[in-house]
């Protein structure tokens, strides 16, 4: 799992969230992901870790 790839870092930094290149950055990513999951509205759908991290992918464009 986790992309954050460039596209990924994109989407971050378009939601106003920072993902630096230090150590431990898989950790952190994670960490991101965690808190974009608490934050969304809630609805019938149950997004996962995963979605979320294929959403940031999709999100930051080519």
């Amino acid at each position: 799992m986790a992309v954050y790839d460039s596209r990924a870092q994109r989407a971050l930094e378009t939601l106003g969230l920072t993902l630096t290149d230090e150590s431990g950055r898989y950790g952190r990513y994670m960490g991101l992901i965690d808190e974009l999951l608490t934050r969304r509205q809630p609805s019938e759908d149950e997004w996962t870790a995963r979605d979320v991290d294929i959403a940031l992918f999709w999100i930051g464009g080519a």
